[in-house]
């Protein structure tokens, strides 16, 4: 997979405060990251969650969405998802974007042993993003934004690994999702949160492992 480096764009010191943000790649919300990627640190090692950033009526409206079909979602605002890890220095790690009306809808929180099985496609996906992402990666606790192609790619993976419980397939989806185009990661992503493909995990769990015995 390539190096996403060319996606970030920092806008000239002169003008106003927007125009010296951190641009993550185009997207509908003018350049915002659309993921965060947070690393705690637990007594059997490293555990991350994936959120992706919405507005909160957005969020609400797509948690109402799956709740009607019997799914679930957890959505925190944006600023308390890395409150507890920025300490005192949140507001720079914010990148200066404003996020009060903002919240993570939670795409997965996978625990030590999936960590392990999804390092590298994990780093190959935030190669490049802005800040530094070494924390979330290789211990302690940290967090990290993330644009949108890195984000859907990281989430196909996150939602595709949770219920595995062998390692082998664990390391079989994570070098398939490594191998997809951008295409393919969007079209997986959409499958696997739409309220009307309940089975779009299963059907990407059963492309990427049902070789193995």
């Amino acid at each position: 997979m390539a190096s996403r480096g060319s996606e970030f764009e920092t806008s000239p010191a002169e003008g106003t405060e927007e125009d010296r943000l951190v641009r993550y790649g185009t997207s509908m919300f003018g350049g915002r990251p659309t993921f965060t990627l947070v690393r705690r640190e637990t007594d059997g090692g490293g555990e991350w969650t994936l959120h992706e950033l919405l507005p909160r009526e957005q969020a609400e409206a797509r948690r109402d969405r799956l709740e009607r079909d019997g799914r679930s979602l957890s959505i925190t605002p944006v600023e308390d998802l890395v409150s507890d890890i920025a300490g005192d220095d949140l507001l720079s790690k914010l990148d200066g974007w404003t996020w009060d009306e903002w919240a993570g809808a939670k795409v997965a929180r996978l625990d030590p042993t999936r960590v392990r099985a999804l390092q590298d496609v994990v780093r190959e996906a935030i190669e490049g993003t802005p800040g530094d992402s070494s924390e979330v990666l290789t211990g302690g606790a940290g967090f990290v934004f993330l644009p949108e192609t890195a984000g859907v790619r990281l989430a196909v993976a996150f939602r595709g690994v949770k219920p595995i419980q062998r390692i082998d397939r664990m390391r079989s989806l994570a070098r398939g999702v490594a191998r997809m185009s951008d295409e393919e990661c969007y079209y997986w992503y959409a499958k696997c949160r739409s309220p009307s493909s309940p089975n779009g995990e299963k059907a990407l769990r059963v492309l990427l492992t049902d070789h193995i015995e």
